[in-house]
């Protein structure tokens, strides 16, 4: 029998569904006459359940290049150890059985280590989801182009990519290196493969070699990820690559590690993980918090400190062992922009009560929830945020001061709340749940040629109010003393002819024993009244639930704006 070049071990398990293509991909389309690739595959099954051994004994009976045994063992790193045991090629090359090879993929591969006798060659690949296609390795800058014979140190980035599949190694290295697979539940590859990176000299070639198939479901590696098991089994491999690339030495290859982690494998397997999981155990969590703990102390020169806010927070939240607070924190997504007040409220407290993050780094999203408060937003329990200022009165103290230190523009609402907060609980309560926007509007009307505005005000001891109708760099404002303020209630008329063509907005400013405030008078559309005989309209603002006025043009107006477009035609055709 004579020895084949390349040696291909495939792992299967429960993949009736995708095998066949797999095997199509590597026994039909790596060879050309060219391109010659003198190969066998070992297919290890780990105890499938389904059809998928009997489908690649199928495949064997009509191909003797192909060889299906059982694995020894149970898992995936079993299994490829055992497939690794059984090769006799002279390279050696991963695939999974549910994903796919390019056409050609091994010869471009073999062809390169064959002109540089590198020990191992990796190429480009993409992951292909039901909907989409995703190229990770466009944001690798090691594989912008072609290289030959390269250290880790010389393209740090390569070690983004830990999956086995994409590359071909020479035997003799993978053995003198004394590389295997972990017995582990998931992510067994990753470990070997930076022992790989740690060790060769290698290529990289810029031709796409694997397509990875990300299937949904409970069968794949990803589902298993949802677990204690999982995420500890996950750790454990990644503290022994960390100790790895410490050992290396190299600083740009260790602060690429630590971003790897840090801000991306890392942080999304906690995040997959606690996403996953239908009740968080502490407890059965405790060896992850430790490896983290370990890990996280391994890098102790500030990478946490540096990280975007929730990832920082997540961290310091899962090394201190308080899973449920950043479950919480992660919930169904990171990004904070799309949560209703309460829920970042809610968040906040829990971080805050954690004690684990520093109270100055709440300042941002504190004062983003504060100022997105107002009277109509249902999500708002008053008392759940009265409550948390009392408890951390030195937050609200010191987001207060370093928004004034920064001089920004002012945030009235958090200055009225600290205000409210040195005269006791009643007037704080009072003001969180009926001053966070302290002028309401009960009616809007369009009647006779004028706008009717009917306002009701919550403030405290009022001194003075302007209500502001603005329209692009146009203001009309009318002002109100305290005795007018007087009786809570205030009825604005304004002669819609006074108002020139386009959409007005209605803000207030004023000032009461709280302080100055100003903000946009919040028109609903429950409270739109008449609209007699009135060329003006009412409209709804930018697609929230508030409203303005809208003013027809002139004819004199329209004429105006138009020589104002042509003017600007004409400005950037001469700049041009």
């Amino acid at each position: 029998m004579t020895t084949p070049e390349l040696s291909v071990v495939v792992p299967t398990h429960d993949v009736g569904l995708w095998v066949g293509d797999l095997l199509s991909s590597i026994l039909e389309d790596q060879s050309t006459p060219a391109d010659p690739v003198d190969l066998e595959v070992i297919v290890v099954d780990d105890a499938s359940a389904d059809d998928t051994f009997e489908i690649v004994e199928a495949y064997a009976a009509r191909d003797p290049r192909l060889r299906v045994v059982r694995s020894p063992g149970k898992g995936g790193g079993q299994a490829r150890n055992h497939g690794v045991s059984l090769a006799r090629g002279r390279f050696l090359a991963f695939a999974d059985g549910d994903d796919l090879v390019p056409r050609g993929a091994y010869a471009a591969m073999l062809r390169k280590t064959r002109e540089t006798g590198s020990d191992m060659v990796v190429g480009r690949f993409f992951k292909l989801f039901s909907d989409r296609v995703w190229w990770p390795v466009r944001a690798w800058p090691a594989f912008d182009e072609e290289r030959t014979l390269v250290r880790l140190a010389d393209a740090p980035s390569a070690l983004r990519n830990r999956a086995c599949w994409n590359r071909v190694f020479r035997r003799d290295f993978w053995d003198s290196a004394r590389i295997e697979f972990p017995d582990a539940s998931r992510s067994n590859d990753i470990e070997p493969m930076v022992h790989a990176l740690t060790t060769a000299r290698f290529d990289i070639v810029t031709e796409t070699v694997y397509v990875y198939r990300d299937r949904p479901g409970p069968g794949s590696m990803t589902a298993k990820s949802h677990s204690p098991a999982g995420i500890i089994s996950y750790l454990e491999q990644e503290l022994r690559c960390a100790r790895r690339i410490v050992a290396l030495g190299d600083p740009e290859v260790r602060a690429e590690y630590a971003s790897l982690i840090f801000d991306a494998d890392g942080w999304m397997a906690i995040v997959r993980a606690l996403r996953g999981m239908a009740v968080i155990d502490p407890v059965a969590l405790e060896p992850a918090r430790a490896l983290i703990a370990e890990l996280v102390g391994l890098f102790d020169d500030g990478v946490v400190d540096d990280l975007e806010r929730d990832k920082r927070w997540g961290w310091r939240l899962v090394v201190s062992g308080q899973w449920a607070t950043a479950a919480r924190l992660i919930g169904d997504d990171v990004r904070w922009g799309d949560r209703s007040v309460a829920d970042v409220l809610e968040t906040l407290q829990l971080i805050a009560d954690s004690g684990v993050v520093p109270l100055r780094t709440l300042q941002r999203p504190l004062v983003n929830a504060v100022a997105s408060i107002s009277l109509g937003d249902e999500t708002l329990v008053a008392d759940d945020l009265a409550d948390m200022v009392l408890k951390h009165r030195d937050l609200f103290t010191a987001v207060a001061e370093a928004v004034a230190a920064e001089e920004e523009a002012p945030v009235w609402r958090l200055a009225r709340i600290m205000a409210a907060l040195d005269d006791g609980p009643e007037l704080l309560r009072q003001v969180v749940s009926g001053a966070t926007d302290p002028v309401t509007a009960t009616s809007l009307s369009l009647v006779d040629g004028r706008a009717h505005l009917k306002l009701a005000h919550t403030m405290v001891g009022a001194e003075r109010l302007r209500v502001v109708f603005l329209h692009d760099r146009r203001r009309r404002a009318l002002d109100y003393t305290a005795a007018e303020l007087a009786s809570g209630q205030l009825e604005v008329a304004l002669p819609t002819a006074a108002l020139s063509g386009g959409r007005w907005r209605v803000r207030f400013e004023g000032r009461d024993a709280l302080g100055d405030f100003d903000g946009p008078v919040i028109i609903h559309e429950d409270v739109i009244g008449e609209r007699i005989g009135e060329r003006a309209q009412i409209v709804q603002l930018d697609g929230r639930p508030r409203h303005g006025i809208e003013i027809p043009l002139t004819f004199g107006e329209r004429g105006v704006r138009k020589a104002r477009r042509v003017a600007g035609r004409i400005v950037r055709r001469v700049r041009r």
